[in-house]
Parts: structure tokens; sequence; C-alpha cells
């Protein structure tokens, strides 16, 4: 039976091209663990400033609840909205009346963004019956997305 020699230097050359295997997979899973992080990261923000934006959105709309009862409301509404993943959204509505047209600036907060929507309405009012007739001439967002600074 004849043994197996083996060549001078190559004792460890298997072992040196595992070693480097696992570290060059090792690597590629932490970067990739890492570009994970950071789009969750995007996604989680990005779900905050549009929780801001309807909530401002629900501002502008309760304001036209608002007007619907009282014509002549120059009134400030102001409300806390849960969504169903039981994040909290606040948003803070100014009602300018300036029969008939009305302009409707309202602020919503969530997640430490900010977004701010402004409508221009014209409310029917007496002689006409409650709930006064809305009309929406516009309605769109003013300011971009803002962070809250502490």
């Amino acid at each position: 039976m004849k043994s197996a020699t083996r060549q001078p230097g190559v004792r460890g050359a298997a072992l040196l091209l595992v070693i480097f295997a696992v570290a060059f997979v090792a690597v590629l899973s932490i970067a990739v663990l890492d570009v994970m992080a950071t789009d969750l990261g995007v996604l989680r923000n990005h779900a905050s400033g549009l929780r801001a934006l309807y909530a401002a959105e629900a501002g502008v709309g309760h304001a036209i609840a608002e007007l619907r009862d009282k014509y002549d409301s120059t009134s400030t509404v102001e409300g806390t909205l849960t969504s169903p993943s039981g994040a909290t959204c606040r948003y803070r509505a100014e009602i300018d009346n300036a029969k008939p047209v009305v302009t409707v600036t309202s602020t919503g907060v969530a997640g430490g963004f900010v977004r701010t929507v402004r409508a221009r309405l014209i409310v029917a009012g007496p002689p006409m019956a409650k709930a006064y007739p809305v009309r929406i001439v516009w309605w769109r967002e003013v300011a971009g997305v803002a962070l809250l600074t502490p």
C-alpha cells in the first residue's frame, strides 16, 4: 500500500481558503443587513410623514364640519388620531372666515414630522338651512415635510 504524499506548502491551503470564504460571506451579510436597516428607517420616516399629512387633512375635514354647523365660525379645531398601527397623530386647524370665502390652514404632527395643508372654501350661509353647503375651491399642501426640532 502506498502512502499519500503531500507537497510542501500545500498543507494549510484548504483551511486558508475556507477562512477567506467565511470572512467574505460575513462581510457580505453585514453589508446586506446595513442596507436593510437603512431601508427600514427610510420606510418608517416616510410612514410618519404620511401620517402627519393625513392628520393635517383630517384637520381640514374637521374645520369643514365645523363650518357646516356654524357659518360664522372662526375657531381653531384640534384633534388626535390613532392609526391602525397604534401611532398617534395630532392636528390643529385654524379657520380664517372672511365670509363667504374661508381659508383653513391645518397642521398635522406625527412621529416628529410636521405637514401643513391649506384649503380655500366657499360657505353658503343663511338664509340656507343647516348644514350649510361648503364648496372646496382648492386644497393643497403648502409646506413640505418638516421635522420637529427639540
